[in-house]
Order: structure tokens, then C-alpha cells, then sequence
């Protein structure tokens, strides 16, 4: 079976997307939405023969027949053009951020639940092969009970080259990078209990929100140092797991394990994941993505970050915009929404 595709979205991912479907044996994208003029045309060299372009994603549903939609716009249009998808009968995946808040997320779950259709979050970063490699070492137990993990992330991007929304959001580190990190801590932590946050501007940056944060993660058994920022001269990150009996280290390439009383990290095999998932963004990860895309229209296989497990990661991006706003620790039950998330 062909999955048909239509795109909402042509901007950078959107682009990204395009080519990704394009490569993809049993996906074809049928029909794009795009309300800017130039986006469309930067996208038009990458549509396929046949796909049909709108300004207006009403009109798209109205005259295309598909089976899933595939949504890169800004984050604030998501529930309501996913909702829009969803009562056309289609199965939707969503970029990242699902949606601004947990409400708009259980808003979205709640008619998904009640047409029988699933929401696939884009998160990727969480089939990189490294990120697949340590979760497995945690759950193998090769560290025994982890204790705390470090968390740095140093990204060389600037607004101008980023795109207008994202320069004028409050915390842009948050929302576009941590985003995928706190997605990545939970699948190898679990649920966070609360988070303490601090966001700032560079002196030299040209967002006008804050582009650099650092985060206190309390995931019960686990405390997590994070420290982000969009604002370095180029990228680098680090993470260090430590446990009882020994530790982790990757820069999300490769992955190196210390055990017992040793002083040397050695290196880690990576473990195998679908072709195209080995590289490094914006490619990889997106293969399981579409794979699990064409599961859920085939046979309704629920996806490893469907929309409820998700909705989790909104918490966490809820809470650390509140705890950076209000200057205090913000516990995940105060942004939960009870038919999907709660504090336990």
C-alpha cells in the first residue's frame, strides 16, 4: 500500500519533509499547504509529479483524497489544523513542539481518542542510534541504579537564518532544541516530577527572546543538569550518565561506558537502526518516524511517541516556560491535564 501524504508546511523542516517522503518506499505526497508565497516556491523543485499546492488547508481537504497528514507549520497552528486532519479521517504526525501548552494536547488527544485515529509526534532525536545505544545500556542495567546526568547542548544557530516565528518566540532554546532533549531524558528516565529554570539572552543575540537556559530535572530516582543555548560559535554536546557501577558518556555520535572503579571510558557499539537513522539531523530519525507513520495507517500499531506518551514532553516544555517566567521550581501537576498527564 502507497500512504498519500498531504504536507502542511514548506518552510525549512517543511523542505526537509518533502525529500524524506520522497525516499521513503510506500509514501507519496499527494497535496502541500503553504500561505507564504516563498516558501512554496523554495518547495516547489522537491514536489513530486502530480502533488497539488493550496494556500488554504480547508480547500486541501476539501479536493484531495489522503490517508495521513504530515504537519511543519509553527507549533501554535498544530491543534487546530491537526483536529482539522483528524476529522477528515486521516491519521496525523506532528513537528515538534505537539502544541504550546498540555491543554491544547489533551484538546487534540481527546478527538483523536473519539474518531478512532492516532497523533504522531516528530520527535527524532529519540531514534538517533546513540540515544538508542544508551537506552539500552540503562536498560540492560550495565550502570545499576543511575543517580544524576549532565546535560550540555552548545548550538551555533541565529535568528535571521532561522526563520521570523522562531525569533520572536519567548524562549527559543526551549521550545526548538530542548524541546527534543527533554523527549530523549524521558525515554530513559521516565516521568519528571518537576523542573527548575533560568532562561537569558546572549549579549550578542539576535533573538529577542531568550536563546539560552539552563534546567534542575527532577525525575524522582534521577536529577538531571541541563544547560542549552543557541548562541555558541559552533555545536558541541555533552552528556554524562552516572550510576552505581559506573557511567555513560556520548555526544549523541558515539557512546562510551566506564564501569566499576575504572578510569577509562571505553567505546560502545551503536545499535542498528533503519538506514537513514545512523546520520545525524535533519535526517535522522525520520525513517522510524515514517515508518511508524505508515504503521499507523496500515494497522493502527501505535507509535513509540504517539500524542499520549507525548503529551509528557509538552509538560515539561509547559513547566520550564513557567518556572523561567515565575522565577521558581515548577512541579509537573500544576500544568497537567488529568485525562492524560497527572503528577505520579
Amino acid at each position: 500500500m502507497t500512504v498519500k501524504v498531504l504536507q502542511v508546511g514548506t518552510g525549512i523542516r517543511g523542505r526537509h519533509w518533502l525529500e524524506y517522503l520522497a525516499a521513503y518506499p510506500g509514501t507519496e505526497c499527494v497535496a502541500v499547504v503553504e500561505p507564504d508565497p516563498a516558501n512554496l516556491e523554495k518547495a516547489r523543485p522537491l514536489l513530486p509529479p502530480g502533488c497539488r499546492t493550496f494556500a488554504d488547508l480547508r480547500n486541501a481537504l476539501d479536493e484531495v483524497t489522503a490517508d495521513a497528514a504530515l504537519i511543519a507549520s509553527p507549533d501554535w497552528l498544530h491543534a487546530e489544523q491537526t483536529i482539522a486532519c483528524l476529522e477528515r479521517g486521516l491519521h496525523v504526525m506532528v513537528e515538534k513542539p505537539f502544541t504550546p501548552t498540555v491543554a491544547e494536547a489533551a484538546r487534540v488527544l481527546a478527538r483523536a481518542r473519539e474518531l478512532g485515529r492516532q497523533v504522531i509526534v516528530a520527535e527524532q532525536y529519540r531514534f538517533w542510534a546513540a540515544e538508542r545505544t544508551v537506552k539500552q545500556l540503562l536498560e540492560e542495567g550495565r550502570i545499576g541504579r543511575v543517580d544524576h546526568c549532565i546535560f550540555t547542548d552548545h548550538r551555533a544557530m541565529r535568528a535571521a537564518s532561522e526563520g521570523p516565528w522562531l525569533a520572536e518566540v519567548d524562549y527559543p532554546q526551549l521550545q526548538a532544541v530542548a524541546v527534543h532533549h527533554f523527549d530523549s531524558l524521558r525515554m530513559w528516565f521516565g516521568r519528571p516530577l518537576s523542573l527548575g529554570v533560568k532562561a537569558w539572552r546572549a549579549p550578542w543575540s539576535d533573538y529577542r527572546g531568550c536563546e539560552c537556559s539552563q534546567a534542575q530535572v527532577d525525575f524522582g530516582g534521577v536529577q538531571v543538569s541541563y544547560t542549552g543555548t543557541m548562541s555558541a560559535p559552533r555545536y558541541a554536546c555533552a552528556i554524562r550518565i552516572e550510576g552505581e557501577k559506573g557511567g555513560i558518556w556520548t555526544n549523541r555520535r558515539w557512546v562510551f561506558l566506564r564501569q566499576g572503579t575504572s578510569r577509562w571510558f571505553l567505546p560502545v557499539k551503536n545499535v542498528k537502526v533503519p538506514p537513514g537513522d545512523e546520520k545525524s539531523y535533519p535526517q535522522g530519525g525520520t525513517t522510524a518516524l515514517l515508518m511508524a507513520l505508515k504503521d499507523a495507517v496500515e494497522k493502527n500499531v501505535p507509535a513509540e511517541t504517539r500524542g499520549e506518551d507525548n503529551i509528557w514532553t509538552i509538560a515539561m516544555l509547559e513547566a520550564a516556560k513557567k518556572s523561567a517566567a515565575e522565577a521558581r521550581r515548577v512541579a509537573i501537576g500544576e500544568v497537567a491535564d488529568g485525562r492524560f498527564v497527572t503528577a505520579g
